[in-house]
């Protein structure tokens, strides 16, 4: 098992280094049909409350539309019964050849009755244009300076995700990966969860106290660590779980490649690091469940070493979530962790467009802001780092005038990973599991790095990306949606992925902006 490891850990090809999530992500992918169809139904409904609540209320300009509509209707009623050529006159024999309705005669009556059609369906578009509602502004594109105030509203938008019942599983206190169509998590959603509640907590979205309180949430979480049914053969977690019972999800848990998704399992250690430094109270039961006090749990130490022999990688994804282990083993692994974020900023610049570099690493959005959002470790290297990422979008957009923000994610074409740098000298590069070649596509903007752009930078090009995306995706009444593309195609899904990292930067850009 640890070989195997080894050799997943030190291979540097991102897709390769993505292939822990290939089944997870393309049973995803199936319900985005499902999640579409839900979101387009939900949006009828609002439309249809509309017209319910305002259906006497009409503006000055929709009334004048109305009284030409009317006379329009009249006009094109009195010319429907002309006759379609001249009439005969009573000094015009009718039997005579030369009787026949002329050319000219024809056109006129035709003329007048396409220019009044045409005229009236003019006036009914420009009617039916002043009676739909416009959709008002989002939080971003209405606000006058991106303040804190405005964050939270963002933070609040987000945090409706993880509702009972929306994005949480109301009997249990476990997450959906992605929503009410998608009752399943791994460690990676659970970890997600669990910063998702720190965050709520920290900028005053819910108290410590009560039924759905960071206190009652973050029970349910420990407990569920505590006791959890695990895989009798490895005693490591079941890849799936199902949110509604707490139990294994086999259907997709008997795809698993390997006994230990340590990926996954390093993104569950930075948070419930976090949760230790955030409130200390929690500290002894998050140890003895993460270093095996307890009898016939899961041994995690035994996967240190092969971690430790991963310092040749220059992967964010190694980076982030090993920074994870590192957390409770800092002696076998701080220094693993600090030389791969040193081989990824010394892996050499490659050009990229509109005169921008990019080093020659294997680079995406979602470990790269979840480092500087949760790492809290305030590397200079990190933040350089990520500056450069952010440039490298902006010098695309003024080189080809449309907006990019990689990560990975839903997309029109099934669940994706948008590569900014791929580590064997490409950049803007698009894979999915089971296809070696790269898809040539319109890249997804993804909602949760516009957002985390703004909060890290706050320019114009962040702004303006953040709010096409407002302009364009549904209003996010259960939490924003993953994305959209250049070409008006919606990635309408609604997820913890998003909302999660949407959180993250909304509290750091709070905390930096108080």
């Amino acid at each position: 098992m640890e070989r195997g490891i080894t050799t997943y850990l030190k291979r540097n090809n991102p897709v390769t280094v993505t292939q822990r999530l290939v089944n997870y992500k393309k049973i995803r992918s199936l319900l985005c049909l499902r999640l579409v169809a839900l979101e387009a139904s939900l949006k009828a409904e609002r439309k249809k409350g509309f017209f319910k609540q305002n259906r006497w209320r009409f503006s000055k300009k929709a009334k004048c539309l109305i009284v030409f509509a009317i006379v329009a209707v009249m006009l094109v009623s009195f010319f429907a019964f002309l006759p379609r050529g001249s009439q005969s006159t009573p000094n015009t024999p009718q039997s005579s050849p030369t009787a026949s309705p002329s050319a000219t005669s024809n056109q006129t009556g035709s003329n007048a009755l396409s220019q009044f059609a045409q005229f009236f369906g003019n006036l009914a578009g420009s009617a039916a244009q002043a009676f739909s509602p416009p959709k008002p502004p989002g939080v971003i594109e209405s606000a006058q300076t991106i303040n804190s105030t405005v964050w939270m509203q963002v933070a609040a938008n987000a945090w409706a995700y993880f509702q009972p019942d929306v994005g949480v599983d109301s009997n249990t206190g476990l997450p959906y990966a992605g929503g009410t169509g998608y009752t399943f998590f791994t460690d990676w959603d659970l970890g997600v969860y669990i910063q998702a509640v720190i965050d709520a907590n920290k900028t005053g979205l819910i108290g410590t106290d009560g039924a759905w309180g960071s206190s009652a949430r973050l029970e349910k979480v420990v407990s569920f660590l505590e006791t959890r049914p695990l895989n009798d053969t490895t005693h490591y977690p079941f890849w799936f779980y199902d949110a509604t019972t707490g139990k294994d999800y086999n259907a997709i848990s008997d795809l698993a490649a390997g006994s230990a998704d340590v990926v996954d399992t390093g993104r569950l250690f930075v948070a419930l690091n976090n949760l230790k430094a955030y409130n200390p109270s929690w500290a002894l039961r998050i140890n003895n469940t993460v270093y095996n006090v307890y009898n016939n749990r899961s041994d995690y130490a035994t996967l240190v070493p092969s971690i430790a022999s991963s310092a040749t990688s220059n992967s964010i994804y190694a980076y982030y979530c090993w920074s994870g282990y590192a957390s409770f083993w800092p002696q076998q692994l701080a220094n693993v962790t600090s030389t791969i974020l040193s081989n990824i900023v010394n892996s050499g610049n490659i050009p990229t467009k509109g005169n921008a570099s990019l080093p020659n690493a294997a680079i995406t959005g979602d470990p790269l802001l979840c480092s500087v959002f949760e790492l809290n470790n305030n590397d200079s290297r990190l933040l350089a780092l990520s500056r450069q990422v952010y440039l490298a979008h902006e010098a695309y957009y003024n080189a080809n005038g449309t907006y990019v923000a990689f990560s990975e994610g839903n997309s029109p074409n099934g669940f994706v990973w948008e590569w900014v740098a791929t580590g064997n000298g490409d950049t803007w590069k698009i894979t999915q599991s089971g296809n070696p070649s790269y898809l040539n596509m319109d890249p997804v903007i993804y909602n949760k790095v516009a957002f985390s752009f703004l909060a890290l930078y706050n320019t114009t090009f962040a702004r303006n990306m953040v709010v096409y995306l407002e302009q364009n995706l549904p209003d996010p009444t259960n939490g924003y949606s993953d994305g959209a593309d250049n070409s008006g195609n919606l990635v309408s899904q609604v997820g913890s992925n998003t909302n999660g990292l949407i959180l993250d930067a909304a509290t750091y850009a709070i905390q930096k902006n108080p």
